[in-house]
Protein backbone atom coordinates (compact mmCIF):
# COMPACT_ATOMS: atom_id res chain seq x y z
CA UNK A 1 0.00 0.00 0.00
CA UNK A 2 1.48 3.35 -1.14
CA UNK A 3 0.43 6.78 0.48
CA UNK A 4 1.71 9.80 -1.42
CA UNK A 5 0.52 13.36 -0.39
CA UNK A 6 -0.70 16.14 -2.71
CA UNK A 7 -1.97 19.48 -2.20
CA UNK A 8 -5.61 18.76 -0.50
CA UNK A 9 -4.94 15.38 0.17
CA UNK A 10 -3.40 12.41 -0.46
CA UNK A 11 -3.67 9.70 -3.06
CA UNK A 12 -3.40 5.89 -1.95
CA UNK A 13 -2.82 2.37 -3.64
CA UNK A 14 -4.10 0.03 -1.94
CA UNK A 15 -7.40 -1.84 0.14
CA UNK A 16 -8.25 0.79 2.38
CA UNK A 17 -11.82 0.60 4.93
CA UNK A 18 -13.29 3.44 6.68
CA UNK A 19 -14.57 2.26 10.21
CA UNK A 20 -17.24 4.01 12.07
CA UNK A 21 -17.42 4.56 15.69
CA UNK A 22 -18.37 1.40 16.45
CA UNK A 23 -15.45 -0.46 14.71
CA UNK A 24 -17.67 -1.78 11.71
CA UNK A 25 -16.83 -1.04 7.99
CA UNK A 26 -18.72 1.73 6.00
CA UNK A 27 -17.12 1.81 3.25
CA UNK A 28 -14.18 0.51 1.65
CA UNK A 29 -12.18 0.54 -1.77
CA UNK A 30 -9.71 -1.67 -2.69
CA UNK A 31 -6.82 -1.01 -5.17
CA UNK A 32 -8.96 -1.09 -8.43
CA UNK A 33 -10.45 1.84 -7.36
CA UNK A 34 -13.86 -0.05 -6.44
CA UNK A 35 -16.04 2.10 -4.08
CA UNK A 36 -18.10 0.08 -1.87
CA UNK A 37 -20.69 1.02 0.88
CA UNK A 38 -22.06 -1.62 3.85
CA UNK A 39 -25.34 -2.30 5.42
CA UNK A 40 -25.37 -1.02 9.15
CA UNK A 41 -23.32 -4.31 10.41
CA UNK A 42 -20.50 -3.20 8.17
CA UNK A 43 -21.14 -6.73 6.61
CA UNK A 44 -23.08 -6.60 3.43
CA UNK A 45 -22.74 -4.33 0.24
CA UNK A 46 -25.29 -2.06 0.20
CA UNK A 47 -24.02 0.06 -3.06
CA UNK A 48 -20.78 0.04 -5.21
CA UNK A 49 -19.53 2.61 -7.54
CA UNK A 50 -17.22 1.82 -10.22
CA UNK A 51 -16.71 -1.73 -11.90
CA UNK A 52 -20.35 -3.00 -11.53
CA UNK A 53 -20.53 -6.57 -10.43
CA UNK A 54 -23.72 -7.56 -10.01
CA UNK A 55 -26.51 -5.88 -12.16
CA UNK A 56 -24.15 -4.97 -15.38
CA UNK A 57 -21.16 -7.01 -14.42
CA UNK A 58 -18.18 -5.95 -16.77
CA UNK A 59 -19.40 -2.09 -16.95
CA UNK A 60 -19.29 1.44 -15.02
CA UNK A 61 -21.11 3.02 -12.86
CA UNK A 62 -23.09 3.06 -9.87
CA UNK A 63 -25.26 -0.10 -8.53
CA UNK A 64 -27.25 0.01 -5.26
CA UNK A 65 -29.30 -3.58 -3.84
CA UNK A 66 -33.02 -2.41 -3.29
CA UNK A 67 -34.07 -5.62 -1.00
CA UNK A 68 -32.11 -8.63 -2.85
CA UNK A 69 -32.09 -7.38 -5.80
CA UNK A 70 -29.12 -5.01 -7.30
CA UNK A 71 -29.89 -2.43 -9.68
CA UNK A 72 -27.64 0.05 -12.05
CA UNK A 73 -28.46 3.56 -11.53
CA UNK A 74 -29.23 5.19 -15.10
CA UNK A 75 -30.43 2.35 -16.55
CA UNK A 76 -34.29 2.73 -15.31
CA UNK A 77 -35.77 2.84 -19.03
CA UNK A 78 -39.42 3.49 -19.17
CA UNK A 79 -40.22 -0.10 -20.58
CA UNK A 80 -41.68 -3.03 -18.01
CA UNK A 81 -38.46 -5.26 -18.80
CA UNK A 82 -36.06 -2.53 -17.57
CA UNK A 83 -38.17 -2.42 -13.75
CA UNK A 84 -35.58 -4.46 -10.93
CA UNK A 85 -37.57 -5.69 -8.90
CA UNK A 86 -40.78 -5.88 -9.89
CA UNK A 87 -42.59 -8.97 -7.94
CA UNK A 88 -43.84 -11.91 -10.35
CA UNK A 89 -47.28 -11.58 -9.98
CA UNK A 90 -49.67 -8.84 -7.77
CA UNK A 91 -52.63 -9.53 -5.90
CA UNK A 92 -55.96 -8.59 -7.48
CA UNK A 93 -57.67 -4.80 -6.99
CA UNK A 94 -60.93 -3.51 -7.92
CA UNK A 95 -60.21 -1.12 -10.56
CA UNK A 96 -62.29 -0.11 -13.74
CA UNK A 97 -61.36 0.16 -17.43
CA UNK A 98 -63.69 2.34 -19.49
CA UNK A 99 -65.05 0.57 -22.70
CA UNK A 100 -62.88 1.84 -25.33
CA UNK A 101 -59.85 0.48 -23.65
CA UNK A 102 -61.17 -3.36 -24.00
CA UNK A 103 -60.38 -4.31 -27.54
CA UNK A 104 -60.17 -8.07 -27.51
CA UNK A 105 -61.50 -11.09 -25.21
CA UNK A 106 -64.32 -12.80 -24.36
CA UNK A 107 -66.37 -12.53 -20.92
CA UNK A 108 -67.83 -16.36 -20.88
CA UNK A 109 -69.70 -16.31 -17.82
CA UNK A 110 -71.18 -14.48 -14.96
CA UNK A 111 -73.87 -16.32 -12.51
CA UNK A 112 -73.97 -19.52 -14.88
CA UNK A 113 -75.22 -17.35 -17.99
CA UNK A 114 -73.49 -16.64 -21.44
CA UNK A 115 -72.45 -13.34 -22.39
CA UNK A 116 -73.47 -13.94 -26.30
CA UNK A 117 -72.71 -12.44 -29.83
CA UNK A 118 -72.57 -14.87 -32.84
CA UNK A 119 -72.13 -17.64 -29.72
CA UNK A 120 -72.47 -21.36 -31.21
CA UNK A 121 -74.30 -22.89 -27.70
CA UNK A 122 -73.69 -26.52 -27.16
CA UNK A 123 -76.16 -28.61 -25.55
CA UNK A 124 -79.76 -30.56 -25.92
CA UNK A 125 -81.78 -28.37 -23.92
CA UNK A 126 -81.84 -24.18 -23.90
CA UNK A 127 -83.28 -22.04 -21.95
CA UNK A 128 -84.69 -18.35 -21.88
CA UNK A 129 -82.28 -15.92 -20.32
CA UNK A 130 -83.60 -12.93 -18.01
CA UNK A 131 -82.54 -9.89 -16.11
CA UNK A 132 -83.13 -9.86 -12.69
CA UNK A 133 -83.86 -6.52 -10.55
CA UNK A 134 -82.29 -7.84 -7.90
CA UNK A 135 -79.81 -4.59 -7.69
CA UNK A 136 -76.85 -6.64 -9.27
CA UNK A 137 -79.12 -7.55 -12.29
CA UNK A 138 -78.07 -10.78 -12.70
CA UNK A 139 -78.70 -12.96 -15.53
CA UNK A 140 -81.20 -16.32 -14.78
CA UNK A 141 -83.42 -18.54 -16.47
CA UNK A 142 -87.10 -17.98 -16.87
CA UNK A 143 -88.73 -21.12 -15.34
CA UNK A 144 -92.22 -22.98 -15.60
CA UNK A 145 -92.50 -26.14 -14.35
CA UNK A 146 -94.68 -26.32 -10.94
CA UNK A 147 -91.82 -27.18 -8.83
CA UNK A 148 -90.92 -23.69 -8.89
CA UNK A 149 -94.43 -22.01 -8.27
CA UNK A 150 -97.15 -22.85 -5.46
CA UNK A 151 -101.13 -20.83 -4.93
CA UNK A 152 -101.76 -21.28 -8.80
CA UNK A 153 -105.12 -20.20 -9.29
CA UNK A 154 -107.33 -19.63 -12.91
CA UNK A 155 -106.70 -16.44 -14.53
CA UNK A 156 -109.40 -16.09 -17.30
CA UNK A 157 -109.00 -12.45 -19.06
CA UNK A 158 -111.33 -10.69 -20.95
CA UNK A 159 -110.67 -11.13 -24.37
CA UNK A 160 -111.78 -7.63 -25.21
CA UNK A 161 -108.59 -6.39 -23.32
CA UNK A 162 -106.21 -7.85 -25.97
CA UNK A 163 -108.08 -7.21 -28.79
CA UNK A 164 -107.87 -3.89 -27.78
CA UNK A 165 -104.14 -3.54 -27.85
CA UNK A 166 -102.83 -1.90 -31.12
CA UNK A 167 -99.92 -2.51 -33.06
CA UNK A 168 -97.92 0.60 -34.44
CA UNK A 169 -95.27 0.60 -36.67
CA UNK A 170 -92.54 3.38 -34.36
CA UNK A 171 -89.24 5.10 -35.01
CA UNK A 172 -86.72 4.84 -31.92
CA UNK A 173 -85.31 7.91 -30.69
CA UNK A 174 -81.56 7.07 -30.70
CA UNK A 175 -82.09 6.23 -34.15
CA UNK A 176 -83.94 2.90 -35.23
CA UNK A 177 -86.95 3.43 -37.62
CA UNK A 178 -89.18 1.31 -38.83
CA UNK A 179 -89.91 -1.04 -35.60
CA UNK A 180 -92.78 -3.24 -35.08
CA UNK A 181 -94.53 -3.15 -32.03
CA UNK A 182 -96.88 -2.25 -29.10
CA UNK A 183 -96.61 0.95 -26.86
CA UNK A 184 -96.48 0.09 -23.45
CA UNK A 185 -98.44 2.65 -21.77
CA UNK A 186 -101.21 2.10 -24.33
CA UNK A 187 -101.10 -2.06 -23.13
CA UNK A 188 -101.08 -0.78 -19.27
CA UNK A 189 -104.97 0.60 -19.90
CA UNK A 190 -105.71 -2.82 -21.09
CA UNK A 191 -103.59 -5.58 -20.36
CA UNK A 192 -100.83 -4.56 -17.39
CA UNK A 193 -100.10 -8.34 -16.89
CA UNK A 194 -98.23 -7.95 -19.68
CA UNK A 195 -96.13 -4.49 -18.12
CA UNK A 196 -92.73 -4.77 -17.12
CA UNK A 197 -91.65 -1.92 -14.75
CA UNK A 198 -88.05 -0.43 -14.24
CA UNK A 199 -87.11 1.98 -11.49
CA UNK A 200 -91.01 2.95 -10.43
CA UNK A 201 -92.12 3.59 -14.04
CA UNK A 202 -93.34 1.83 -17.07
CA UNK A 203 -90.37 0.15 -19.13
CA UNK A 204 -91.18 -2.89 -21.66
CA UNK A 205 -93.18 -5.68 -22.23
CA UNK A 206 -93.48 -8.92 -21.59
CA UNK A 207 -94.25 -9.98 -25.58
CA UNK A 208 -93.81 -13.65 -24.56
CA UNK A 209 -97.39 -13.76 -22.47
CA UNK A 210 -98.72 -12.01 -24.96
CA UNK A 211 -99.43 -15.96 -26.82
CA UNK A 212 -100.92 -16.68 -23.61
CA UNK A 213 -103.32 -13.79 -23.42
CA UNK A 214 -104.42 -14.58 -26.78
CA UNK A 215 -105.72 -18.14 -25.33
CA UNK A 216 -108.45 -16.74 -24.04
CA UNK A 217 -109.35 -15.06 -27.17
CA UNK A 218 -109.31 -17.87 -29.13
CA UNK A 219 -111.25 -19.48 -26.35
CA UNK A 220 -113.76 -17.18 -27.12
CA UNK A 221 -114.46 -17.36 -30.73
CA UNK A 222 -113.98 -21.63 -30.54
CA UNK A 223 -117.09 -20.63 -28.24
CA UNK A 224 -118.49 -19.03 -30.65
CA UNK A 225 -118.00 -21.07 -33.49
CA UNK A 226 -119.45 -24.36 -31.78
CA UNK A 227 -122.50 -22.05 -31.30
CA UNK A 228 -122.62 -21.74 -34.74
CA UNK A 229 -122.05 -25.02 -35.81
CA UNK A 230 -124.87 -26.09 -32.97
CA UNK A 231 -122.25 -27.99 -31.08
CA UNK A 232 -121.43 -28.19 -27.14
CA UNK A 233 -119.35 -25.50 -25.94
CA UNK A 234 -115.73 -24.85 -23.50
CA UNK A 235 -116.38 -25.54 -20.19
CA UNK A 236 -117.48 -22.80 -18.09
CA UNK A 237 -115.05 -19.98 -17.34
CA UNK A 238 -115.40 -17.16 -15.03
CA UNK A 239 -113.29 -14.08 -16.44
CA UNK A 240 -111.35 -12.04 -13.70
CA UNK A 241 -109.99 -8.87 -13.35
CA UNK A 242 -106.64 -7.45 -14.62
CA UNK A 243 -103.73 -7.33 -12.38
CA UNK A 244 -100.93 -5.32 -12.14
CA UNK A 245 -97.73 -7.11 -13.22
CA UNK A 246 -94.87 -8.10 -10.72
CA UNK A 247 -93.07 -5.39 -10.12
CA UNK A 248 -95.18 -2.53 -10.56
CA UNK A 249 -95.24 0.30 -7.87
CA UNK A 250 -97.93 0.40 -4.71
CA UNK A 251 -98.49 3.90 -6.00
CA UNK A 252 -98.45 4.44 -10.27
CA UNK A 253 -97.32 7.27 -11.67
CA UNK A 254 -98.84 9.26 -14.14
CA UNK A 255 -98.28 7.37 -17.91
CA UNK A 256 -96.48 8.76 -20.06
CA UNK A 257 -98.75 10.50 -22.95
CA UNK A 258 -98.56 8.89 -26.18
CA UNK A 259 -100.31 9.69 -29.91
CA UNK A 260 -100.76 6.30 -32.42
CA UNK A 261 -101.31 7.97 -35.55
CA UNK A 262 -104.52 6.30 -37.72
CA UNK A 263 -102.28 5.06 -40.52
CA UNK A 264 -98.97 4.79 -41.87
CA UNK A 265 -96.92 6.34 -44.31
Amino acid sequence: MGITPRKGGIDVQGFVNSLREDGTVGVSMDDDGVFVVYDAAGTTPVARFGPLDNSAPGEYGVEVKVGTTWVQLGNQASTWAGIAGKPATYPPSAHTHVGSDITSGTVPQADGSQYGWTNNVAGTSFYQVWVGNDGGYHFGRNTSSIQYKENVRAHNTNPANVLALQPVIYDRKEGGTNEYGLIAEQVAEHFPELVIWFDGKIDGLRYDLLAVALLDVVKDQEDRIRALEGREPLPPRQTTPNIQAAGAPDVEPEPLPYTIQENHE
